[in-house]
């Protein structure tokens, strides 16, 4: 029998060791979110957990042995406000590493009691009042029909919806996609998204770097903070994370997406730096030479990225780092040779689009004293994009063409930016700051004439223009429940030498525990695309300038916004938030309806501009959400928008954009399955109102063979009052005792089918309607170890 007592005994240690599970580190710093100085002995906690640490002399803490799963962290420090961060996925393949900002509280003195915020949906940027939230990595995988994509995950906030299923352009409160901001690490950049213009200016298929590189990043809808100009949309403010400076991670996926690639970890042993990058390349690529020939008309999508960051801190002299983005895209078909074959115009079409951009930087950040802390960049970007384009009127006369077109626009820019932050007191802060942006460009367009059959060209630029900005704004606490900001933006364009100053006001009142009132006012501006400066139209006046809109100047729009908050509970939210957005010397077409207000793609643009034009976006926005808890999230948004503009003729009519409504339901559902792994299921079903279009010319559509719009009747058609999608997301997470698995199954528009247009039938003759009816399935596996 005694010698049956130690195998017993190592049995018994075997099955509590199993049933213990995976366990993870949680560690990470807490820091001052104005002036990034560490706060020492905070106290960090997982909630309804009895599982705690206080962070050393640095800011730093460490919980290690926390079992997988997901957790509420609140961090408490004496003087600041409390913090929860709701959701944290704790799973056994990476170390969960965080940077929590905490703002000090200004408090009467017989408020003793604080209540920790619930951080998830508030901005990250505490000047922002309205119109802003901020979303995790976490949720672009989770919310279905996000696809890992942080340009459709914006697509689940109130007011946004996108231009279309099979693109990521987003659409803020009826404004053309075009009018939105992307920054990244502080600084403006191009259109982060793999075929970005191919059919809609300001989006494009995918994202050019995956959402893991992404740290908690903020959206602003209107009337954003003074910090950021050359917006009338909204802003997207992304920012990248570090990388793991303790151990060495990976990740590997493979999916319909594409397979990719990433790798985290140290500069060195007992250092404080580390380095992150992530490779992607497209599935499809890998997977279409494999197939037969076909020589048809089959599109190729091809794309590969890279995106990295390593961060080098350097004692007294402040913290360094070094990061990039880059990614190439391609899309082509060739078309039939044979009449036979040609049912659709893009049978007979041969077509070549790529688009190449870049961007990348260096970073310094430095805390100057306990008040004051610097952040400055230099960063250089750009976007080439080339489309080159024929058609074919006869299978026996290959040079007999409809059109023929060759485009080629390359854009970008020296940037320099630096935002410094002083904290006076715990009521009052104030930020200020200079992004200067030397653009450079080298424009060229032509295209064939079809009557003359003369090649002319339509677009010519090549140089440099400075766009610089400036920006001063305050944050004040009037009394513990009210806050006030204010501030201004100034620029000067040295295309037209126009300079602006744009004033920014928000205010905040907690009325109740529970009850948030805001309000938002912000003066905003825009250029627009540089090939739009750069145009030679044909019917310019005779003896006039080549290129007539060079000296046109910026769009104007102010944005008011009033916002209510109500948290009912911890988990709880209601958000209801009327605006109104009126634009003005909006660039328009002298005598016609053409506005840019409307502009989606035009590879040919050639129009003649004056700043003539106006808009007026107005609407309510709903926002009903439960945070993740107890396993289960669900997130109703109603949106409710009219979108009108007038043109060049004085008459005033709805938008393209104008689809009246959007209504998102969206919600999911996870379970433990052996108190490690987890199954999560998720939905989302949108209503919407279909976006407008003109009439189509029926006799020019014949006599040439495709679709031709009329545009002396503006976005009077549409083909319906509602549009549905339907997405649903499976995912399966395996936490092993060094790797997790994640299985994911994510479906779009499984049931729906979006108006497209309409096209042109070769071999009937006639003009049908276009339909994009396909569900799309994305299927993946990724692990982490």
């Amino acid at each position: 029998m005694k010698k049956f007592l130690p195998l017993a005994f190592l049995l018994l240690a075997a099955s509590w060791s199993t049933a213990q599970g995976p366990t993870q580190t949680i560690r990470g710093k807490v820091v001052d979110a104005s002036t990034r100085k560490a706060l020492p002995y905070a106290t960090v906690m997982l909630v309804d957990e009895s599982i705690g640490t206080t962070t050393n002399e640095e800011g730093r803490f460490v919980m290690e042995e926390v079992p997988v799963g997901r957790y509420d962290l609140k961090v408490s420090y004496v003087g600041y406000k409390p913090v929860t961060i709701p959701e944290l996925m704790v799973g056994s393949g990476k170390e969960v590493v965080l940077e929590i900002e905490m703002e000090e509280s200004y408090a009467e003195l017989e408020e003793v009691v604080v209540k920790a915020s619930m951080r998830k949906d508030r901005p990250i940027n505490s000047m922002a009042k309205v119109s802003a939230r901020t979303f995790s990595v976490e949720e672009s995988r989770r919310y279905a029909g996000s696809l890992d994509d942080p340009g459709r995950m914006a697509g689940n906030f109130a007011g946004v919806t996108t231009a279309g299923i099979n693109v990521n352009a987003i659409v803020v409160r009826g404004n053309a996609p075009k009018g939105l901001l992307w920054r990244l690490e502080g600084v403006d950049i191009p259109v982060p998204s793999h075929f970005s213009g191919a059919s809609v200016a300001g989006g494009g298929g995918l994202t050019m770097f995956s959402s893991q590189m992404l740290a908690n990043s903020d959206f602003y809808t209107g009337a954003w903070p003074a910090q950021f100009g050359n917006a009338s949309a909204g802003v997207f403010d992304m920012k990248l994370r570090n990388g793991n400076n303790r151990r060495y991670e990976y990740a590997a996926q493979v999916g319909v997406q594409g397979i990719e690639a990433s790798a985290e970890g140290p500069l060195k042993k007992q250092g404080n730096g580390s380095f992150l990058f992530n490779y992607r390349y497209s599935t499809m690529a890998l997977i279409f030479p494999l197939l037969p020939e076909t020589s048809g008309s089959e599109e190729l999508p091809i794309y590969q990225d890279l995106s990295f960051k390593v961060n080098v801190p350097a004692g007294k002299a402040g913290t360094f780092s070094l990061w990039g983005i880059g990614g190439l895209s391609e899309s082509s078909f060739e078309g039939y040779d044979r009449v036979s074959k040609w049912i659709y115009p893009e049978n007979r079409e041969q077509m070549n689009f790529h688009y190449n951009m870049g961007a990348g930087g260096i970073t310094h950040k430095k805390s100057l004293s306990d008040k004051v802390f610097l952040r400055s960049t230099l960063a250089l970007n750009a976007g080439q994009h080339i489309y080159r384009e024929k058609i074919r009127l006869d299978e026996e006369e290959p040079s007999e063409l409809y059109r023929d077109q060759d485009v080629n626009r390359i854009a970008g820019k020296v940037a320099f930016s630096t935002l410094l932050t002083y904290k006076h007191s715990s009521r009052l802060t104030f930020k200020g700051g200079v992004d200067a942006n030397n653009h450079f460009y080298e424009l060229t367009g032509e295209a064939r004439d079809y009557e003359s059959g003369n090649y002319e060209r339509f677009m010519e630029g090549s140089g440099n223009s400075w766009l610089i900005k400036s920006h001063l704004q305050g944050k004040y606490a009037l009394t513990p429940k009210v806050e006030l900001t204010a501030g201004f933006n100034a620029s000067w364009f040295r295309m037209n030498d126009g300079f602006l100053l744009a004033p920014r006001l928000s205010a905040a009142w907690k009325v109740h525990p529970k009850h948030r009132l805001s309000l938002g006012y912000g003066n905003h501006s825009q250029t627009e695309p540089l090939f739009v400066y750069h145009v030679m139209p044909e019917n310019r006046e005779p003896g006039g300038d080549r290129r007539p809109n060079k000296n046109l100047e910026r769009m104007g729009a102010h944005h008011f916004v009033v916002a209510w908050d109500w948290s009912p509970t911890d988990h709880l939210r209601l958000k209801v938030e009327p605006y109104l957005q009126k634009l003005y010397d909006v660039p328009v077409v002298n005598g016609t309806a053409y506005s840019m207000l409307n502009f989606r793609s035009d590879w040919t643009f050639d129009k003649v501009l004056v700043n003539g034009g106006t808009g007026i976006n107005r609407g309510l926005d709903i926002t009903l959400e439960r945070f993740l808890h107890e396993g289960y999230y669900y997130i109703a948004t109603a949106s409710w928008y009219d979108s009108q503009y007038t043109g060049g003729d004085g008459v005033s009519r709805r938008t393209r954009y104008d689809g009246g409504y959007v209504v998102n339901l969206l919600g999911g559902k996870e379970w433990q399955v052996h108190d490690k792994n987890l199954l999560g299921v998720n939905f989302k079903l949108t209503f919407m109102g279909p976006y407008w279009h003109h009439p189509v010319d029926v006799p020019t559509t014949h006599q040439v063979g495709e679709v031709v719009y009329d545009d002396s009747e503006p976005f009077i058609n549409r083909h319906s009052a509602l549009e549905s999608i339907t997405d649903v997301t499976l995912t399966y997470r395996i936490n092993g005792k060094k790797v997790s698995s994640i299985f994911a199954l994510q479906l779009k528009n499984i049931l729906g089918r979006q108006y497209q247009g309409q096209q042109y039938n070769l071999s009937t003759n006639t003009i049908e309607d276009e339909f994009f009816s396909s569900p799309i399935p994305f299927i993946s596996y990724k692990a982490e170890f």
